[in-house]
This record gives C-alpha cells, sequence and structure tokens, in this order.
C-alpha cells in the first residue's frame, strides 16, 4: 500500500493543493460545518485537479489526532520524495544560491518555522540529517505553512562529506554559533553559501564546526545570551540573502 503523507490546516492545504500538478490518489477531506472563502478555494482548486472531496464529521478529524489545529480541513495525498542531491548542487551554485543545512534539529516546530524561514526569503533547497532530526511530519508541514511543498528537501547521511561536497562546488559554509569569531554583519558577497544551523541544545557538532570557513554569531544587546534555533536562523538566512 502506498504510503500517504497527510497535510492539515487550511493554508498548509491550500499550498499543497496548488503545487500538485495532478491528483496521484489525493483525497480531500473537509468538514461539514467549514465555510468562509479559503474553504471555498480550497475546493475550487481540489475540483480543477480532479482531486476527490470527502466532506466529514467531527469524529473523522478527532481521529487524525489533531483535532485542535487541523481547521476542518485535511489533505491525504502520496508521500512527497526528497529531491536527490546528487543533480542539483551545480545549479544552485551557478545561481548563487543558499542552502540551509540544519545539523541534526530535533524539534518538528523549529524545523517547520526555518524551512519556512527558508522558502519565503529564497533560499534554493534546505538539507536535513537522516539522524537524529525531526522528521518531515504534519507538524512539520503544519508549522512552515505549507512551505515543505515548495522548497527542495534532501536528507544528508554524512554531514561532513556533504559539507565537502558543497565545497567542490565553489560553496561557502557558514557555521552560526553563540561564540562565533565572525559577527553576521561582517559577511560580503559570498554566494553561493550553505548555512549551517546546528542542534536546539548542543549546537553544530565539532566535525560539522571543523568544515565551517566561516562560524558567525548575531550581535545580542540584551540579557539574553542566545536564541532560539528557528529565530537564529531566519536573521542570518536574511542578512545572507539581502547582501
Amino acid at each position: 500500500m502506498e504510503k500517504k503523507e497527510i497535510v492539515t490546516g487550511r493554508n498548509p492545504v491550500f499550498e499543497y493543493l496548488k503545487e500538485l500538478s495532478q491528483s496521484h490518489g489525493a483525497q480531500l477531506h473537509i468538514s461539514s460545518s467549514a465555510h468562509g472563502k479559503i474553504i471555498d478555494d480550497i475546493v475550487a482548486l481540489a475540483k480543477k485537479k480532479n482531486i476527490k472531496i470527502l466532506y466529514e464529521d467531527k469524529s473523522f478529524f478527532s481521529s487524525l489526532g489533531s483535532a485542535s489545529s487541523h481547521q476542518g480541513v485535511a489533505l491525504f495525498t502520496a508521500t512527497k520524495k526528497l529531491t536527490d542531491e546528487s543533480s542539483m548542487l551545480s545549479s544552485i551554485a551557478q545561481e548563487k544560491g543558499v542552502i540551509v543545512f540544519l545539523d541534526q534539529i530535533t524539534d518538528p516546530h523549529n524545523l517547520g518555522s526555518i524551512i519556512r524561514s527558508a522558502e519565503a526569503l529564497g533560499c534554493s533547497c534546505v538539507a536535513i540529517t537522516k539522524d537524529n532530526s525531526a522528521p518531515i511530519n504534519e507538524t512539520v508541514i503544519k508549522t512552515s505553512a505549507g512551505a515543505t511543498a515548495h522548497i527542495r528537501i534532501i536528507t544528508i547521511t554524512n554531514a561532513a562529506q556533504f559539507l565537502e561536497d558543497l565545497k567542490s562546488y565553489g560553496f561557502w559554509i557558514i557555521g552560526t554559533s553563540d561564540h562565533g569569531k565572525t559577527y553576521l554583519n561582517q559577511l560580503k558577497d559570498i554566494k553561493p553559501a550553505c548555512i549551517v544551523i546546528g542542534n536546539e541544545g548542543k549546537g553544530m557538532r565539532r566535525l560539522t564546526e571543523e568544515k565551517c570557513d566561516f562560524v558567525v554569531s548575531i550581535p545580542l544587546k540584551g540579557k539574553i545570551s542566545s536564541l532560539n534555533a528557528s529565530v537564529a536562523a531566519g536573521i542570518v538566512i536574511y542578512k545572507l540573502l539581502n547582501e
């Protein structure tokens, strides 16, 4: 049986529907009491793409285990295949693009938020580690506000080798840490680039940090000495893509 991916929430479902080129056996489940313009837009788009629409009662959405966040909409679709990195690094390098590499981000909300920022700010790709990372699941998809449908996502089995491969294509590797010796505003015109965001508690692993050309920190003026991983990622991505 083909594995299904579940997308819930009105905006995430709408974004996923826009990306689907054909139905691929997808099914849209709508609460019989749901209404509003975005519901009308979702239904219209699903009909345009020949996606089966089923109207459900409350018990159906309660069975999904996400009764507080589904907003009366759920899309079941074939699991999205993660992109193979070997065929795309050269083109991203030529475009002077930016990749975000997440070195064992374990919180699905952080992962979703970073993917959302990466897509919204114009990154080319997000790379995640195969082990000790949050999977691309329903929580990640919803937190990303549907951004997982729009940005390439790859899984990495060997972080050090991946970063070496990026260097061979001309990428600068930019690590992030509160003990970084380079301030973010010192980076000028260094694209293509890979931004490395470390684990929420431990930061980047030693071997990962050793592969970095720069380890940057964000100047802070308050009494709190560090930022949440997703907030830090958003700041670094914005700064790098607007230099």
